[in-house]
């Protein structure tokens, strides 16, 4: 009898050392690349290392890490270190940069839009300036012709949350994709976007 309950004891002890490795709290996804790999749903949440938000990537999206963190300054495009890199369906691509400002929303989408034009063929005033809402904040989406007339559609998202100023672009870099498949991509990615504190 002794044998037998020292040799219970032994086995909860040893159950016991074991069980916070194998049955404890699971790491969050971001944290653990192999929880995320393994979780479909969390494989499906892209988080930014250099900008505070999330994406809840739709279906067809997948997403790339800016190398670097943008220093608030001219305005990079898709092939930039500083971005974050999205491809879409049909070829559409997004990408995001985000850096502090003191500027309001109407401010800073005059500064974005004359950083656009000095650093691309872009035209100065938008084709079109339309109110959305960016995860809960409220945010301007312009549209235009880069260089104008030529039919190469740009979109730019612009949003300012909690000091920190976001730009959220699309294009079709093949020049050839259907313009409404396009934008309807962009405004679902745009919709997946969480702005964090």
């Amino acid at each position: 009898m002794p044998v037998l309950a020292a040799s219970l004891i032994m086995i909860a002890l040893l159950a016991g050392c074991a069980s916070p490795a194998t049955t404890g709290p699971s790491a969050p996804p971001a944290q653990s690349p192999a929880a995320t790999a393994s979780t479909p749903a969390a494989a499906r949440i892209f988080t930014s290392r250099h900008y505070r938000y999330t994406e809840a990537l739709p279906a067809g999206w997948t997403g790339g890490q800016a190398t670097q963190q943008w220093n608030g300054t001219g305005a990079p495009g898709d092939d930039d270190s500083v971005v974050d890199l999205f491809q879409g369906p049909g070829g559409v691509e997004a990408w995001a940069i985000a850096a502090p400002t003191k500027e309001n929303l109407a401010a800073y989408t005059r500064t974005t839009t004359r950083a656009a034009a000095a650093a691309h063929p872009c035209p100065a005033t938008p084709q079109t300036d339309q109110a959305i809402t960016i995860g809960g904040a409220p945010a301007q989406l312009l549209s235009m012709q880069c260089p104008p007339g030529s039919g190469f559609l740009v979109e730019l998202a612009v949003t300012t949350h909690d000091g920190t100023a976001f730009v959220f672009a699309s294009q079709n870099p093949t020049g050839g994709g259907n313009h409404s498949a396009d934008r309807a991509a962009f405004r679902k990615f745009l919709a997946g976007i969480q702005l964090q504190r």
